[in-house]
């Protein structure tokens, strides 16, 4: 019976008519960036060791390491070749994470800059730039202040 609860609950709908994702669903959905598929499909590897350095050189099928590149600076490793090409692929995989978020109904949107604000630990700094930042093309500035104002109440 509880599940039947839920089950009806999670697909209320909003405003705007769109089927309305449950909190967990919703956030599973937005940490999913990237797959390692993905990445490797864009002859992308990772290295966070000296092993895995020459594993990644002889897997690229560089000389060496000075044929290497990365793109987001924590152990991605890729061709120098190919960087303007994988950085294209990133901010199309950005701009199609943008329209998603824009989709969202106003709850759903809500959650997210919530679970963003919480992230950045913008209830103890008191401080929700890198927030705004992260959303600038996205949300409204007066949308993440009501979200930011809601959780510090609590």
């Amino acid at each position: 019976m509880a599940n039947l609860k839920q089950n009806k609950q999670q697909k209320k709908n909003n405003t705007n008519g769109k089927e309305v994702i449950n909190k967990k669903k919703l956030l599973e959905i937005y940490n999913k960036n990237y797959t390692e598929e993905e990445y490797f499909k864009n002859n992308v590897t990772f290295a966070f060791s000296q092993k895995q350095l020459e594993e990644a050189i002889s897997k690229l099928g560089a000389k060496d390491k000075t044929e290497l590149a990365t793109i987001f600076g924590y152990g991605d490793i890729c061709l120098k070749s190919k960087v303007k090409e994988l950085y294209l692929w990133v901010l199309d995989k950005e701009a199609q994470k943008e329209k998603w978020l824009k989709s969202l109904s106003t709850k759903e949107q809500y959650i997210i800059i919530e679970y963003e604000l919480y992230n950045h630990e913008c209830n103890y700094t008191w401080d929700i730039e890198p927030v705004t930042d992260l959303f600038k093309n996205v949300f409204d500035y007066n949308d993440i202040m009501r979200v930011f104002h809601r959780i510090t109440k609590e």
